[in-house]
């Protein structure tokens, strides 16, 4: 009885275990992917990668990768690998153009696009034809027809956004897995715009915090380190000084020095991704909801969008309109993903705001889709042009999100075990020229910068490592003096000394600080005696005077 009912027990285990979701290790995958080259034509560094996530090796011998073409009525073209090939745990089998780095399978033949530039389903199918794997992009163009079997794979958005490859070398772009082999069966969520890496690993490195650089001391115009981009870098500029990347004068941040953006002067739309994954950023961004009084005609708009995000955008940023004040409710080929800090401003209705927003795994981001969620909404209409202080925070076990706008802070929920990077997305459509014409002052273009380390509260005013009467004395003989240092009494940094800096003293009253140690703190009662009646000889001592 004991034997039978362990071997139920087991039974049911098993049962549980295959039930749950998988990530697709131990299996084979469609890895990395280049379908659309801009400014070429036949696209001829096109390539898909497949990738063993397994811990052996997989006979992939007579396999087929093929596509299915929606725009062509789903006509089938399949590409077989050869027999007796042997696919060893942790590699890479490389399909696609002459030429294309660590090619394991030359499949160019008479100069032609080997995959559609959208609307399309790669397949990967065992030598039984059955569906292993399968990456659907540019659904923003339409599914219908798709099969259940392929959603299965893809998820309902697919790859939702527009993107290409770019010939700016050498970050020339794919679509590739964050993570080599680690599939949800969602597109949106395992798949962003990463360097191309053909034959070699995906993986990007993770810093769970990204920190905007410091780029006071670099050169106005350079390409700022640590990012790449689908049209033009994060580039450093000089906010005081107008020039190709600076469009017109603003206040320095307050941070001070140069500052960053992300903006291709000649038009359209711009993508920067940081080259780590991250689950955070603080940064400092220049809003402007100033009209920009050009002259419109009927049925024009003219707008911006800059998406702050956590996650991947598309490679043209197509616009979001997640509140429907652009372009009405309509789906939209936007391709971003994760979370993100979304500032818009249409002229001709009037809309001015900055937006929280949950884009999932992508989607439509129309108000009547259910992909994206708008968490918060802040009117900008009665705002001045300013710098803000915008930040993130999620948690991959929890799915928590703490959001940051200057001193307000917004708390949700999204999904868990998210990966993507940091990203910077913008598009611009104003009359008369667009960013290339006459209208390019009128633009501000995403421009940010760091946020800069606060200094530890410090009321060790003489130095000696004790924060004591001493230290509170200082305090005194120096209380109301601006432009003060913290030998002053100015023990939070802010220039002054104010009670600010003596509640800073009565938090560390009889703390060791060079040796890290918390002395014996005397009760309250026994030091606010003393530091009221010291304060109120100081007070009425500045009185006097």
């Amino acid at each position: 009885m004991k034997f039978c009912t362990l071997r139920l027990f087991l039974f049911a285990v098993a049962a549980v275990i295959f039930a749950l979701p998988s990530h697709s290790l131990g299996q084979v995958v469609i890895n990395e992917l280049v379908y659309d080259i801009a400014g070429e034509s036949p696209d001829l560094r096109e390539y898909v990668e497949l990738y063993n996530a397994g811990g052996s090796a997989v006979d992939i011998s007579n396999w087929t990768v093929g596509f299915y073409d929606v725009s062509s009525a789903f006509t089938f073209s399949g590409d077989v690998i050869p027999s007796n090939t042997m696919l060893g745990a942790g590699d890479y089998y490389v399909l696609g153009s002459t030429g294309v780095p660590n090619l394991d399978q030359d499949i160019q033949t008479g100069g032609i696009d080997l995959y559609p530039d959208g609307n399309t389903v790669i397949e990967l199918r065992d030598s039984s034809s059955a569906l292993v794997d399968a990456l659907g992009y540019e659904f923003n163009k339409g599914t219908s027809g798709i099969s259940a079997e392929q959603f299965a794979q893809t998820g309902p958005n697919g790859w939702w956004g527009n993107t290409q490859s770019y010939n700016i070398f050498p970050t020339q772009l794919s679509l590739g897995r964050y993570r080599d082999g680690a599939d949800s069966d969602f597109n949106g969520r395992d798949f962003g715009n990463i360097i191309s890496t053909p034959g070699t690993s995906n993986n990007l490195p993770f810093v769970a915090q990204h920190t905007i650089p410091d780029v006071d001391a670099m050169t106005v115009g350079a390409e700022v380190p640590g990012y790449y981009a689908s049209f033009v870098n994060a580039t450093v500029i000089d906010p005081g000084v107008v020039d190709t990347n600076n469009p017109n004068i603003i206040p320095p941040s307050p941070q001070g020095g140069l500052a960053v953006t992300a903006w291709d002067p000649s038009g359209g739309g711009n993508a920067v991704y940081s080259s780590s994954l991250v689950n955070g950023y603080d940064l400092y961004a220049y809003l402007d909801p100033t009209p920009y009084g050009v002259t419109a005609t009927t049925n024009d708009i003219e707008y911006e969008s800059t998406t702050y995000g956590i996650g991947t955008t598309g490679t043209l940023h197509n616009t979001p309109d997640p509140t429907g004040a652009i372009f009405g409710d309509v789906t939209t080929a936007n391709g971003s993903t994760g979370i993100g800090w979304v500032f818009q401003k249409e002229e001709q209705s009037g809309y001015y705001s900055l937006l929280l927003v949950d884009a999932n795994d992508g989607g439509p981001s129309n108000p009547a889709s259910a992909d994206w969620t708008v968490i918060q909404q802040i009117d900008f209409s009665s705002e001045s042009a300013a710098w803000h202080r915008l930040g993130l925070d999620y948690d991959p076990t929890t799915g928590d999100v703490t959001a940051t706008f200057d001193d307000q802070t917004f708390q949700f929920t999204t999904a868990t075990d998210i990966a993507g990077t940091f990203y910077v997305g913008y598009r611009e459509g104003i009359t008369n020229g667009g960013g290339s014409g006459a209208n390019t002052p009128v633009l501000r273009p995403p421009t940010f910068d760091m946020v800069a380390a606060v200094a530890a509260d410090d009321a060790d005013f003489n130095d000696d490592t004790i924060v004591d009467g001493a230290d509170f004395l200082i305090w005194q003989r120096n209380y109301l003096a601006t432009g003060a240092n913290n030998s002053m009494g100015d023990a939070n940094g802010d220039g002054d000394v104010t009670a600010a800096d003596l509640t800073v003293w009565q938090s560390q009253f009889g703390t060791t600080l060079a040796a890290g140690a918390v002395g014996a703190v005397p009760e309250p009662a026994t030091i606010l005696l003393g530091i009221a009646c010291s304060a109120g000889i100081a007070l009425s001592g500045r009185r006097r005077r």
